[in-house]
């Protein structure tokens, strides 16, 4: 067999792939989601590492939303929900939602890290976990307004 008669189930496979990613809204959610998830455990770990004598672990968390937000608009603005709203006006609404997901968020750090005596670290992934699901939910109706221009 040649590779040129290769090319043709490639490129077929390719074509499936690609038509998968374009036609499911919540596969192209989850993977950014978790690429975005990942992105922000990692750069809590390096500064809760780097930091954590200095400053409090609900700072570095604060810290570590700022930049995950911004990715995470990016993101899912133009891979998730294709949105073609008003960049501005979406990226208010979007910070509204990242506001409730934050206080979620700390609080149940705080939660998991004070009352229940878990180490923060793990504690971060439980709550990221629940925050992407949430955040997804809260976007899609609000932030991007899916299939409104």
């Amino acid at each position: 067999m040649t590779t040129q008669s290769l090319m043709p189930a490639s490129t077929n496979s390719r074509d499936r792939l690609k038509n998968v990613w374009n036609s499911n809204e919540r596969l192209r959610y989850l993977v950014l989601g978790l690429w975005n998830t990942a992105f922000a455990y990692l750069a809590y770990f390096a500064l809760y590492g780097l930091f954590h004598l200095r400053i409090h672990y609900l700072i570095v968390s604060l810290l570590v939303h700022l930049a995950a937000v911004t990715n995470a608009f990016i993101c899912q603005r133009i891979f998730v929900f294709r949105s073609k709203t008003s960049w501005l006006a979406a990226f208010l609404r979007f910070n509204m939602v990242q506001l409730v997901v934050l206080i979620a968020s700390i609080a149940g750090l705080a939660l998991l890290v004070e009352g229940c005596h878990v180490d923060p670290l793990v504690s971060q992934l439980i709550v990221m976990t629940g925050c992407v699901i949430v955040g997804y939910l809260l976007n899609r109706g609000f932030s991007f307004k899916v299939g409104k221009p």
